[in-house]
């Protein structure tokens, strides 16, 4: 097991800290009395965002090779790093021993950018929605949340892969409801529906992928089965260099679980047609919400895709090739046509989301490891620069009370900052050269050339729709108006003010992140590119050769 200044399970501690810090937290706050418990939330408050900065200095320390000891770009497929689970197939590490369930913790190239993520991105969204109402409870949900996402990236047994899952959903859940605006019920209501419903057909495919994984057994272990994603790794590898179909049994059944496995994913994404819930999230939930769920958790969906369907399920993912094709188009396509008829800056950044996870979907149908790469870099690169986006319009609402574009005019001569941050938020979403987006979309489109010839034309005429959105919005918005600032009626008697100390502190931190991994993305890219070389070889092109396929 690697350690880390003699830490032996940074994961554990990543994982769990922070959902016991906040359940702990919350306890304080509710059993603070009633006159004392506006200034324990304050206190609260900055444990929390405390505790959220120690992690993110914890996993940065991993990222450094000089110090974690890791070669990032030459990890192989299905071998772990600070794993902290031997042997999974002794008992060792078992958390419910009778059906094969262990604690099994470990992290490669594919995991680490988005458990960084996930560490940089709650504290920035704390940050940014510093005075929230109830900060006692708000900033120790996040930071559950936190735990719970991170538990989702490292977690090696998919029944505990499950558990965070699901877990994710309930701080969420009580963000938008809470702390959302008018029609919060109704959004958090449907979120949840959408979301639950697509990972109950999820659970059935890993149960039935649970049932065709043997284990030797270990005291304990009634059922002789495990959950262990590594074990399933090495059976499916094994499987597939005998022949195709191997894995599961028939070709039937291996097609059905990737079908439902496929449901859950996109869901998450989401994609099109399982998409409705995101833009009625987005424009109901609080500002760190909205960060939080665009910059992380939609990243989920992608995530549990390349993880297991497209490592376990090789051959299935080449037959249903075309589908994720048809639904990353689609979704690329409809995302951006639907922005140009938003008027409200969150539905419009929402539906944006929906667009560029589909280019996520078409860099995976590509089969290609510079476009798996560039869809894992997109979904680092818009982790970072969708929670811009939605701190920018969180601004507006706080400030100024709408949401609606063209309801205000000029706003550049009142608020030069937060027009900015504007700008380079919706420029770097657009694909502008030299910030982080850029470097998603050229790699993927490149791939996408390679594999699908003139189609490409349609995703570049694509991100040309994306450039008018937003450079339409920016202009009713933050110019036009002449010599005169065109304020919301929202605003009343209220004179214009610029953002607070705190937003310009977390929207100045995306914003060099933004501009650092567009000049610097080897940063991550190398150790993605070797994770999306590692998978096409060992798992693509095996399950090709099997099939008949041409590479």
């Amino acid at each position: 097991m690697t350690a880390l200044f003699g830490l032996e399970d940074p994961l554990t501690l990543l994982t769990l800290l922070p959902i016991c810090a906040a359940g702990l937290l919350m306890l304080i706050q509710w059993a603070t009395p009633e006159e004392s418990r506006k200034a324990m939330g304050g206190y609260v408050r900055t444990l929390a965002f405390g505790i959220a900065v120690l992690l993110l200095c914890i996993v940065t320390l991993m990222a450094v090779e000089s110090i974690s000891g890791i070669i990032w770009t030459d990890i192989s497929l299905g071998r772990m790093e600070y794993d902290n689970c031997g042997t999974p197939t002794t008992g060792e590490c078992a958390l419910i021993s009778a059906i094969g369930v262990n604690w099994h913790l470990g992290i490669d190239a594919l995991s680490f950018p988005l458990v960084w993520l996930t560490a940089l991105i709650v504290p920035l969204s704390m940050l940014v929605d510093w005075n929230s109402k109830r900060p006692g409870y708000f900033h120790p949900l996040l930071l559950l949340m936190q735990g719970a996402l991170t538990g989702v990236f490292v977690s090696m047994d998919l029944f505990v892969f499950y558990i965070f899952w699901e877990l994710t959903l309930i701080p969420m859940f009580f963000l938008i409801l809470v702390w959302g605006g008018e029609d919060r019920r109704y959004a958090a209501q449907k979120f949840f529906i959408f979301t639950f419903s697509a990972s109950v057909l999820m659970l059935a495919g890993i149960l039935i992928m649970y049932l065709f994984t043997s284990a030797p057994a270990w005291p304990g272990n009634l059922t002789g089965h495990t959950f262990d994603l590594t074990v399933m790794t090495a059976s499916a590898q094994a499987r597939l260099a005998g022949g195709s179909w191997a894995f599961l049994g028939s070709a039937g059944l291996q097609k059905f679980v990737f079908i439902l496995l496929l449901v859950g994913f996109v869901a998450k994404l989401p994609s099109v047609p399982l998409h409705t819930w995101l833009p009625d999230a987005h424009v109901q939930a609080p500002t760190a919400g909205s960060m939080i769920l665009a910059g992380v958790m939609l990243k989920m969906g992608a995530y549990g895709f390349l993880r297991i369907s497209a490592t376990l399920l090789p051959e299935a993912l080449i037959e249903f090739r075309w589908l994720l094709f048809l639904l990353g188009m689609v979704s690329l396509v409809y995302g951006a046509w639907v922005c140009l008829g938003q008027s409200n800056l969150k539905r419009m950044v929402a539906y944006s989301s929906i667009s560029h996870m589909g280019l996520v979907l078409l860099g995976i149908a590509t089969l290609q490891p510079l476009g798996i790469a560039g869809a894992i870099f997109m979904m680092f690169a818009h982790g970072i620069i969708s929670p811009l986006l939605f701190a920018v319009a969180g601004s507006f609402k706080r400030h100024y009370h709408t949401l609606e574009i063209g309801s205000m005019r000029g706003i550049a001569k009142v608020a030069p900052w937060l027009s900015g941050y504007m700008m380079f938020g919706w420029m770097a979403s657009l694909g502008l050269p030299l910030l982080a987006g850029f470097v998603a979309e050229i790699t993927i489109l490149i791939a996408f050339w390679q594999s699908f010839g003139w189609w490409v034309l349609l995703p570049a005429l694509t991100l040309i729709i994306t450039a008018a959105y937003y450079v339409w919005s920016m202009q009713r918005t933050i110019f036009e108006g002449g010599d005169e600032v065109q304020l919301p009626e929202s605003m009343g008697a209220e004179k214009p003010v610029d953002i607070s100390w705190h937003e310009h502190a977390g929207m100045a931190m995306l914003a060099v992140l933004i501009f650092i991994f567009g000049i610097l993305p080897f940063i991550f890219f190398d150790m993605i590119s070797g994770y999306s070389t590692t998978l096409t070889e060992n798992a693509l092109i095996v399950a090709m050769n099997n099939l008949g396929v041409q590479p």
